[in-house]
């Protein structure tokens, strides 16, 4: 090795420490919370005439609305959520069968606004023809993940 290349090898090595320095530092610091809150279920709630709002245990509300109502199967969804007393910085909507298995549907939806949150899917058809889904909503914030479960059911009639 040429000893003038020396000096710009190991400034090289120097920059390329400080990048994976700088990374790691940001990936270690940002908050990830492992800690979750489920809200009970509330059966009363119908997701088919409006949207439907559940207290988070320790502060906060999550609130659902899905539309087109009813709320059909194979036509795209519009899902609003709309947060009180959290510090949101993610909204999801995970959609499970609680019968069978109808595969991952989880939508990351968009803020739009200081505590709305916006977003489409689409569910599909089950061979029964008639569904129960869950529809769960996790909230991120810094400290944990909240989680306001809803129910409805569809068919496809």
């Amino acid at each position: 090795m040429n000893l003038s290349n020396k000096p710009l090898v190991a400034t090289i090595a120097a920059l390329i420490l400080a990048i994976g320095a700088a990374v790691g530092a940001r990936l270690w610091l940002v908050p990830n919370p492992e800690a979750s809150i489920t809200a009970p279920l509330d059966t009363a709630c119908d997701l088919h005439a409006g949207p439907c709002s559940s207290d988070i245990p320790g502060g906060g509300r999550i609130e659902l609305s899905i539309e087109p109502r009813p709320i059909p199967l194979l036509r795209p969804l519009r899902l609003v959520v709309k947060t009180q007393g959290l510090d949101t910085r993610q909204v999801e909507v995970d959609f499970t069968g609680t019968d069978m298995n109808m595969g991952y549907n989880r939508p990351q939806l968009k803020q739009e606004g200081e505590h709305r949150f916006t977003g489409e899917t689409v569910l599909p058809v089950c061979i029964t023809g008639h569904m129960t889904w869950q529809a769960a909503v996790v909230v991120t914030t810094p400290e944990l993940k909240a989680i306001a479960p809803f129910r409805f059911t569809t068919s496809r009639n």
